[in-house]
């Protein structure tokens, strides 16, 4: 399962740093958010969401966090971070929460998830948190709303499971990205 929402889930942490005005180095995504946002209909809007998805399944061929990190430097620069993650618990709930704050962005996260009876690691477009966990749905394109949350302390442990890996984009990168 985790593999094959990986396009959806990246594709919907493109598209939502595309609106908040961090705009990816490949064309091809630029222009396929852009033609997501000039969408006048639903068939258009569909067109421009697939191939989006297209493009990011070319350049994200593994879930892996070496390809995922690499795949996310080739879209954002240098601006590609992952220290969030270092620390306790406490200093990684501050760091996190510190980022959102000063950049309202969302960022990457890898956990282990457990569903239909397979425990694998999963990556989830991670929008808030306090002391609850809301990841986005991962195809926000489709008609099954599958928004998540978890306690916080819930969250840790299964982030923890995987090393807490994550990504995420530096404000700067906005300023960067738009120049």
């Amino acid at each position: 399962m985790g593999h094959e929402l990986l396009p959806y889930t990246l594709s919907t942490w493109a598209f939502t740093l595309h609106v908040a005005g961090v705009r990816a180095a490949d064309e091809a995504v630029a222009t396929a958010c852009d033609a997501i946002l000039a969408a006048g209909d639903a068939a258009a809007g569909e067109g421009a969401a697939n191939a989006l998805v297209d493009r990011i399944r070319e350049l994200f061929p593994s879930d892996e966090p070496d390809v995922v990190s690499a795949g996310a430097r080739s879209l954002y620069g240098e601006g590609v971070g992952a220290d969030v993650a270092q620390g306790d618990r406490e200093l990684r709930t501050a760091r996190i929460r510190k980022y959102q704050f000063v950049s309202q962005l969302p960022w990457l996260a890898r956990i282990w998830h457990r569903e239909e009876g397979r425990v694998e690691p999963i990556w989830l477009v991670v929008e808030r948190v306090t002391d609850q966990v809301m990841a986005a749905d991962p195809n926000p394109w489709n008609d099954i709303d599958e928004t998540r949350h978890w306690p916080l302390e819930d969250f840790h442990v299964l982030w923890e499971l995987d090393g807490c890996t994550s990504l995420f984009v530096q404000p700067t990168a906005r300023v960067e990205a738009s120049a």
